[in-house]
């Protein structure tokens, strides 16, 4: 039964795609924008390790369509005193993509498509995929603050096992879900901003959470620093595994204009 649940969504997702070509032609289409962004951490004396967290955003807006891109990847290793060998201590990798279709020409209220993929070779699950459509509203929409907030139903697939298994799945939990997302933007001067991007999918089984707090200070027209933090919960667990993660990251952002 579910696997009609996520064929008609995934046909739901394809039909404004399908139009996206012959609709952006006369739209005035805006070139991509995005950033890329690294930070890197080694210590070295009393603990020995290596981290490396890569993010990239893209982004793209029409009269009718906005595109949303982003992915991360998050690696750890550890040395271990005794033996000298490193050990990695943690592993994961989150991409997302969302299509918007604006319900009118400078309209606030939006259809939106969104797919979610996480593999964290820590968590318990050997991957999680999320889609869900919905309706979303921009409630205000100035040159320093933005804010939006989406709701709608969704399909839901975590991984068990195999564990090196990134796409195909011997033992999964599956679940429709609502998804609920909040995401703000506040252009705090012209060298700084600040981000809020959270959401929700809740589900029979479990509620997963993904809060994403940023602050980017501008160094010249194509770096910047910023101070990020995520958060990630899970309200059911596998035993041995911990309900939330938090990351707090300073990196170097590189903004393609």
């Amino acid at each position: 039964m579910r696997s009609k649940y996520l064929a008609a969504m995934v046909l739901a997702a394809g039909l404004p795609a399908a139009a996206l070509a012959a609709e952006e032609k006369a739209d005035g289409v805006t070139q991509w924008t995005g950033d890329f962004g690294l930070g890197l951490l080694f210590k070295r004396g009393n603990t020995n390790s290596d981290s490396v967290n890569a993010t990239a955003n893209a982004s793209r807006e029409s009269a009718f369509w906005r595109h949303t891109a982003k992915a991360e990847a998050n690696n750890q290793k550890e040395k271990d005193p005794d033996t000298g060998d490193y050990t990695r201590t943690a592993e994961n990798y989150f991409a997302s993509y969302k299509l918007d279709r604006k319900l009118a020409k400078d309209s606030k209220n939006y259809l939106f498509n969104v797919v979610t993929y996480e593999k964290d070779n820590f968590s318990g699950y050997q991957y999680q995929a999320s889609y869900a459509l919905g309706l979303g509203r921009r409630w205000f929409d100035t040159p320093t603050q933005r804010l939006d907030t989406e709701l709608g139903p969704g399909y839901r697939v975590k991984c068990l096992e195999p564990e090196t298994s990134y796409g195909s799945c011997k033992d999964k939990e599956e679940d429709l879900i609502a998804r609920a997302a909040v995401k703000y933007y506040w252009k705090i001067s012209d060298s700084a901003e600040f981000t809020e991007d959270v959401s929700s999918e809740i589900g029979q089984s479990s509620t997963s959470t993904r809060a994403e707090t940023a602050l980017t200070s501008k160094i010249n027209s194509h770096f910047s620093m910023r101070l990020r933090y995520l958060l990630t919960h899970e309200s059911t667990v596998p035993a041995g595994t911990k309900h939330a993660d938090h990351q707090l990251t300073v990196g170097l952002v590189y903004t393609l204009k």
